[in-house]
């Protein structure tokens, strides 16, 4: 397998660090079958995508059936859900290599439509920034994930550089709020993102007013035996 490559390492107050980097060669098995990925956080977008293409994988590594089960679940909460929601799916299989997979929206999903003004607009800071804390919270701390991989939470070629840096300021303020579940390492993986995609981590690195968690209010169905989470600014 193709190595992942580090962007940068997250400190958190108890002096434990999360890694940060990504390995566009490879989607979720490879990197849980090398055990560089113990949970998935994938976009809900079917066929030709990181979802359609790991199908089989998550089929049988979570013993979740994809037809019955994944599909379904993630269409609904992609075309059809209005919350912004979190499809949390834990696995069934005491030796899969996954904990769990988490079925995330994106700027695709019909829960985005309040969020953009245009379709030219920059993507929103408080859709993504509160989908990614609360994905990677919930599988940190039920879950009790340690490497955790994520691919493009948009539309086929709708990446941006600022989903990428929503996704590690979410994970940092976690490791700040949380140290004790700190994961390990994060990992973008798959298609669609692309190393110029990071350069606004850097420029939230080097920004000089620190930025801090907004909290909002999370509330959880139970949907056809699935967890699912609703987000909500109200």
């Amino acid at each position: 397998m193709s190595q992942t490559i580090s962007i940068l390492e997250i400190a958190g107050p108890d002096g434990h660090t999360t890694k940060v980097g990504y390995n566009f060669k490879v989607l979720f098995k490879e990197l849980a079958m090398h055990g560089d990925a113990d949970v998935a956080i994938v976009s809900t977008e079917e066929g030709f995508s990181p979802l359609g293409a790991s199908k089989e994988f998550f089929e049988r590594d979570l013993r979740i059936s994809y037809d019955d089960v994944i599909r379904p679940l993630a269409h609904w909460n992609m075309t059809a859900n209005t919350n912004v929601s979190l499809v949390v799916l834990q696995s069934r299989n005491p030796r899969g290599k996954l904990k769990g997979i988490i079925l995330a929206p994106g700027n695709n999903t019909t829960s985005y439509r309040p969020f953009q003004r245009t379709p030219y607009d920059r993507p929103s800071r408080d859709f993504y920034y509160n989908v990614s804390y609360e994905a990677f919270s919930y599988a940190c701390k039920y879950w009790g994930a340690k490497k955790i991989a994520i691919s493009h939470l948009s539309g086929s070629g709708g990446f941006h550089r600022d989903i990428a840096t929503c996704h590690v300021e979410a994970l940092a303020h976690l490791c700040e709020a949380e140290p004790n579940a700190a994961p390990e390492s994060l990992t973008f993986c798959g298609c669609c993102i692309e190393v110029d995609h990071f350069s606004g981590i850097s420029q939230l690195q080097a920004s000089s007013n620190k930025t801090r968690h907004r909290s909002i209010r999370v509330y959880e169905e139970r949907r056809e035996g699935t967890a699912v989470l609703h987000l909500s600014w109200d």
